[in-house]
């Protein structure tokens, strides 16, 4: 049998990588996570966060250290050239949505970061910076990753290599994984700022500003931050407005440079694309690495998450015993659920556009109106509703806790088929009105390690012959 260095090699320290990390050493892997720079960026990049990534912040032991560096948004509106509402919803103070968080929050990214690097290195993470992926041999059974340290050349070897180093990703391109373009292609000033005077009236909403002469999104931030992303017109260039003159000019409308510090100005491409595949023999992308969409949903870094609890957990199954088969299903899961994400946020993009061109005629376009997508395909079974997505908190909040398998029965005699046994499934048996529309009598509801719902049934021995060439051959 190989020996390798760890079970996993994650490239890329950023919040996804780190998550990945994180989550496969909790489930008893072995993790060397390795990034070319020594330092966590100073300035802050995503801003926005779900309740889907708050509840998996919060699983991972790092709940309340969010809370100390996150704000609650209120809601969102698109609004026309003169400011007035053409659509939008404001949520009132203390909303909670059905995973029992906040539907968004905004945070600050840095934070958030050393955060994370805490964690993963006292969960026993070997976290290694300053070093740079040059060739990878990617083999059936195992991986050799061969690294730069300086002008030193060195090698380490793993089962598997998470490549999660960002939208210009060294270890997608050493694999020749192509990016498939989702048609969307603009380009964007993004400005943080830290609020001096608190006196100043600012949108307490995300904002679109649909105006013809000038796109405008403008976000809270947490604490003082704001955050505005103003659309370049055909002929402007990011030379030209990255200038100290040009940012003022384009912040004149809300507030002065009394009133409002600029802490980072920077030219970004919005852009849509996918990557043609997700995993290649024992390697597997992720976040940017994967899938970049336009930030008009706050879904480029949730969906990264989503992608590392997604693989965490299924090597952590093989890992322990399970066919090499699950790891086929994280492309199978991932990649349409991202690319529904990524069509999702271009909608949202082309919606704005139409209502700066078309205002309140524009809602009959058709944008902005796809429902969020669920996972169609992989480890999931049947065509209730709540299939492919996160089980949602019971009426009680004791929701099922611990990062395994569970079975929720309700009025449910019969004994539990041995491969949840084996796979140390918790049962879990309750009342008709814990989960209303879910876990109705003679109804056993299974939900995978990563929290979403595999199957909803009536007949849980048909469900487990589905999933047990699979899962089976794993020991809890």
């Amino acid at each position: 049998m190989t020996e390798f260095d760890a079970d996993v090699i994650v490239v890329g320290c950023g919040p996804v990588g780190v998550m990945a990390a994180l989550r496969c050493t909790q489930r008893g892997l072995s993790v060397i996570a390795i990034d070319k720079d020594t330092e966590v960026y100073p300035l802050p990049r995503a801003i926005g966060m779900d309740d889907e990534i708050q509840q998996l912040v919060a699983r991972a032991g790092l709940g309340e250290e969010l809370a100390s560096f996150s704000s609650t948004m209120g809601g969102g509106e698109f609004v026309n050239a003169a400011g007035e509402r053409v659509v939008g919803i404001e949520l009132p103070e203390g909303t909670v949505g059905p995973l029992g968080f906040p539907p968004m929050v905004t945070f600050d990214q840095p934070s958030f970061e050393r955060s994370l690097r805490r964690a993963a290195i006292a969960a026993g993470v070997d976290m290694r910076l300053g070093l740079e992926a040059i060739a990878i041999d990617n083999m059936g059974d195992g991986i050799y990753l061969q690294l730069l340290e300086g002008s030193e050349e060195l090698s380490l070897s793993a089962r598997w290599l998470i490549g999660a180093d960002g939208a210009k990703s060294t270890i997608r391109s050493l694999l020749g994984i192509e990016m498939i373009d989702q048609g969307f292609d603009q380009t964007w000033l993004v400005v943080d700022v830290t609020l001096l005077d608190p006196d100043l009236e600012l949108p307490r909403l995300a904002r679109q500003h649909c105006d013809p002469a000038r796109i405008t999104t403008l976000i809270p931030g947490f604490g003082t931050r704001r955050r505005w992303e103003f659309q370049l017109q055909p002929g402007e260039s990011r030379e030209e407005m990255l200038t100290e003159d040009a940012i003022v000019q384009l912040l004149s409308p809300w507030g002065t440079s009394a009133q409002l510090q600029v802490d980072r100005a920077a030219v970004y491409r919005f852009h849509a694309s996918v990557a043609e595949c997700f995993n290649q023999g024992s390697v597997f992308l992720a976040g940017d690495a994967a899938h970049q969409m336009p930030p008009f949903n706050g879904q480029g870094m949730c969906s990264g998450m989503r992608d590392a609890e997604n693989l965490a957990w299924k090597l952590a199954q093989v890992g322990s015993g399970a066919t090499r088969s699950i790891l086929d299903t994280y492309d199978a899961e991932r990649r349409p659920h991202a690319t529904a994400q990524v069509v999702h946020a271009v909608d949202a993009g082309l919606l704005i556009e139409a209502i700066a061109h078309d205002g309140e005629a524009a809602l009959e376009s058709g944008y902005g109106q796809r429902p969020f997508p669920n996972l169609e395909h992989g480890v999931v079974d049947g065509d209730h509703f709540a299939v492919g997505r996160p089980l949602w908190e019971p009426a009680d909040g004791q929701g099922p806790t611990g990062d395994g398998w569970h079975l929720i029965r309700c009025d449910v005699a019969d004994p539990v088929p041995n491969l949840w046994r084996q796979l140390g499934a918790q049962v879990h048996d309750v009342s008709a009105d814990a989960y209303p529309g879910l876990a109705e009598p003679g109804v056993t509801v299974v939900v995978r390690p990563d929290r979403y719902v595999a199957a909803v049934t009536r007949d849980l021995t048909a469900t487990t012959d589905l999933f047990a060439p699979t899962l089976e051959g794993v020991s809890a």
